[in-house]
């Protein structure tokens, strides 16, 4: 009896360790700010050859560009017009055309008063 019981135990996680294995293979897509003056964003973990248009608000303007990611997943869009300054404000958002998304937003920051 014990030994059935045991014998079903590693089949269980047998079957749990690969199902989640084959799972965690796909990375969710991310945003993250690779300059600031000017504005230049990388995005990760978006399907090999999707298009994504990435749109980014600021303090000091607004635009959107569209770049295919390529085999790993990667995409880089820069913003020439967009120079962030010390304190900026900003939500950036990707959109695939396969459906990825992703979003990235400023944290309000004690700045400071300007002199």
């Amino acid at each position: 009896m014990v030994r059935i019981a045991l014998v079903a135990a590693v089949a269980l996680l047998a079957g749990y360790t690969l199902s989640d294995a084959g799972g965690s293979t796909a990375a969710k897509p991310q945003l993250r700010i690779a300059t600031m003056r000017p504005l230049a964003v990388i995005g990760t973990g978006f399907h090999s050859g999707e298009t994504v248009r990435v749109a980014a608000r600021t303090d000091v303007g607004a635009g959107s560009r569209s770049d295919d990611a390529g085999t790993a997943g990667r995409v880089d869009v820069r913003f020439p017009k967009l120079k962030l300054g010390r304190c900026p404000t900003y939500v950036i958002s990707a959109r695939g055309d396969e459906g990825s998304r992703a979003t990235l937003r400023s944290v309000p920051q004690p700045c400071g008063i300007d002199r």
